[in-house]
């Protein structure tokens, strides 16, 4: 599992920071099951021409937005 963020969590004192293209701020990379380094790595060869990766930001876009009615429709008991 990685994480990324877009700044720096005062307890997350392991984050590997990583700066994508000509970005001046880094996104901050921490992982469990892999090193970070490794992780801070993967996110740094994403696709996208921003500071987060396109995915991420897909990612994240999908995460904000209301929930298909498929999936707030009640079951049958």
């Amino acid at each position: 599992m990685t994480g990324v963020a877009r700044s720096r969590f005062h307890t997350a004192t392991h984050a590997v920071p990583a700066v994508r293209g000509s970005s001046v701020g880094p996104l901050f990379v921490t992982a469990a099951g892999m090193p970070a380094v490794d992780a801070a790595d993967l996110v740094w060869h994403m696709a996208g021409r921003y500071r987060p990766p396109d995915a991420l930001r897909r990612a994240d876009t999908l995460a904000q937005a209301d929930p298909p009615a498929a999936m707030t429709a009640r079951q049958p008991n």
